[in-house]
């Protein structure tokens, strides 16, 4: 199954340019919240919850939650540009490309 990221291609943005490109608001992540809670072995959905947290700048649950994507199975996901890329891939990419995940 290949889901497609609610935002994009974030693998090849820079972390501060996403946080700010596109605040997430407190809504936003509590509804990603409850769409990764159905299948919490669903690494697409904690890509995208990962994704939202950087979003809305929370730092330390992004990184936990990009994290917790590399315990779980590699699953192909699809970007809004209909580009595919690896769970695995998204998240080792956001956890080395921005320091401040790296170090949390």
């Amino acid at each position: 199954m290949i889901r497609t990221l609610a935002l994009g291609l974030v693998a090849v943005a820079s972390f501060s340019s996403v946080a700010i490109a596109a605040p997430q608001s407190a809504d936003a992540v509590h509804a990603t919240e409850a769409s990764a809670q159905v299948d919490p072995r669903d690494g697409g959905a904690q890509i995208e919850l990962a994704n939202a947290y950087v979003r809305a700048g929370r730092t330390g649950d992004a990184a936990t939650a990009y994290r917790r994507a590399l315990t779980l199975d590699n699953v192909m996901l699809e970007t809004r540009t209909g580009d595919s890329i690896w769970s695995h891939q998204v998240a080792r990419h956001m956890l080395a490309g921005a320091p401040v995940l790296a170090a949390r």
